[in-house]
C-alpha cells in the first residue's frame, strides 16, 4: 500500500465507516426508487458490451494467437460480468435489461504493428471502466449486490495486468 493512503496518526480511531454502515438504512425499494442507479447500471452494461467486442477484436487478431486463452479468459470474464449485472438490474428493479449481447463485425486481419496499439485502447478502456465500477461500488449500499461488484473490479484490475503484460509484450 501506497504510504500517502495508510493513517499515519495511530492514535485516532476511524469510526466513520463503522458508524455510516450502521446507521444507513437503505432498503432495495429505496435503491428502486433511485433513477441515478438505474442509468449508472446500464452505463455499466453498455461499457461491458464495449469491452466484450474489444477483446472479441483482439482474440481475432491473428498477431495475438499465441496468447489467445489470456485474451479468451478476459472475454469470458466479460460475458459472467454482464450477466451479473443484469442480475443486479432484476434484484434491484425486478425486470431484465434491454441490453442484449450482440455480435459485432471486427475485422478479422490487423497489422501487427497496430497490435500495440490496440492492446494499449484495451487497456486504457479497462482501467477507465475499473474506476467506474467503484463508483458504482459505492452508490450501491446493500452488501450483496456490493459483492457482486466487487468480484467485478477484480476481474477489472486482473485484465489489466494481463493487458500491461501483452502491451509490454508487443511492443
Amino acid at each position: 500500500m501506497y504510504p500517502y493512503r495508510s493513517n499515519t496518526n495511530i492514535y485516532q480511531k476511524n469510526t466513520s465507516i463503522n458508524t455510516r454502515e450502521t446507521t444507513l438504512s437503505v432498503t432495495k425499494q429505496d435503491l428502486k426508487q433511485d433513477k441515478r442507479l438505474l442509468e449508472l447500471l446500464e452505463i455499466a452494461q453498455q461499457e461491458t458490451m464495449e469491452a466484450l467486442s474489444a477483446f472479441d477484436a483482439l482474440i481475432k487478431n491473428e498477431a495475438l494467437q499465441p496468447d489467445i486463452e489470456t485474451l479468451r479468459n478476459a472475454y469470458l470474464d466479460e460475458i459472467k460480468h454482464l450477466k451479473l449485472l443484469q442480475e443486479i438490474l432484476y434484484n434491484i428493479f425486478g425486470k431484465s435489461s434491454s441490453t442484449q449481447q450482440t455480435e459485432q463485425p471486427t475485422t478479422t486481419k490487423t497489422v501487427s504493428q497496430n497490435v500495440a496499439s490496440e492492446i494499449e485502447k484495451t487497456l486504457h478502456q479497462e482501467m477507465e471502466q475499473t474506476d467506474f465500477f467503484r463508483e458504482l461500488l459505492v452508490a450501491i449500499p446493500e452488501t450483496d449486490l456490493r459483492d457482486i461488484l466487487f468480484e467485478i473490479i477484480t476481474d477489472k484490475q486482473d485484465h489489466c495486468i494481463r493487458l500491461c503484460f501483452l502491451f509490454s509484450k508487443y511492443k
